[in-house]
């Protein structure tokens, strides 16, 4: 897997340069950035390369090529090891407060790069993705995250009706995210240890999921403009909870 560009291959080298194979420059850059990456890198014993131009955008797909000669760097770096759900319920268990995040057939990178980004700056503990029908995590993600993957927990799971029991028999209440029939979310007051759900773009959440919701809340809108991206909803939702417990 591919880890392109400069704050996204330097989280990786900061936060896990063991999953790093290799770093790539592109030939001729001398910026301050570059050269903290490259000494950086050198420090940490993982292998330089640098190719000129030609060589460089060789290595790149149509859709990747012109990202990558901008910012000249990428990383090759092993898959990305996700958490187990158990691993994140682990590691949460000795907070009085947890947040965690689910997200349901979310299938745009660059969304669920957002959606990880917020989520690690709102405090979420974890987030739950679905095996089937998502997106998974790839340098688009990474990118679009900043490296905020590094941050946060992150698991796939093949079942998420069974995930979503798992986290009700450990305490958690499970809250839905949608327009119709729901509470608006400052009017609501957000539990102690959440999950929070948000569906998929256009589809949003699937009937079996909200059933097995403990409450659905929505974002009160104004003007003609029905819904939000589920990246600006998740953003929103979660530093209100955030600002709730911080009263």
């Amino acid at each position: 897997m591919l880890v392109i560009g400069r704050n996204p291959v330097f989280e990786t080298l900061k936060n896990s340069p063991e999953s790093i194979n290799k770093i790539v420059f592109l030939n001729g850059l001398t910026d301050n950035k570059i050269t903290e990456l490259e000494r950086t890198a050198k420090l940490k014993n993982i292998t330089v390369e640098k190719l000129s131009k030609e060589q460089f955008e060789v290595l790149f797909d149509k859709k990747d090529k012109s990202e990558g000669i901008s910012q000249g760097v990428f990383a090759e770096v092993k898959d990305f090891e996700y958490s187990k759900t158990t691993e994140i319920l682990k590691f949460a268990e000795n907070n009085d407060t947890v947040t965690l995040v689910i997200l349901d057939e979310v299938q745009d990178p660059h969304n669920f790069g957002a959606i990880i980004r917020t989520a690690a700056a709102a405090g979420a503990l974890g987030i739950i993705i679905s095996d089937k029908n998502s997106v998974k995590v790839n340098h688009t993600v990474i990118k679009t995250s900043s490296g905020a993957t590094n941050h946060i927990k992150i698991s796939k799971e093949p079942n998420i009706y069974k995930t979503i029991a798992v986290l009700k028999e450990s305490g958690y209440k499970i809250i839905g995210t949608m327009l119709k029939n729901s509470d608006d979310i400052y009017n609501y007051r957000f539990p102690e240890k959440c999950a929070v759900v948000f569906g998929g773009e256009g589809s949003g959440l699937r009937k079996n999921i909200i059933n097995l919701c403990d409450a659905v809340v929505k974002i009160p809108m104004s003007g003609k403009i029905e819904s939000l991206n589920v990246s600006v909803s998740a953003g929103v939702v979660l530093f209100e909870i955030l600002r709730q417990r911080n009263l």
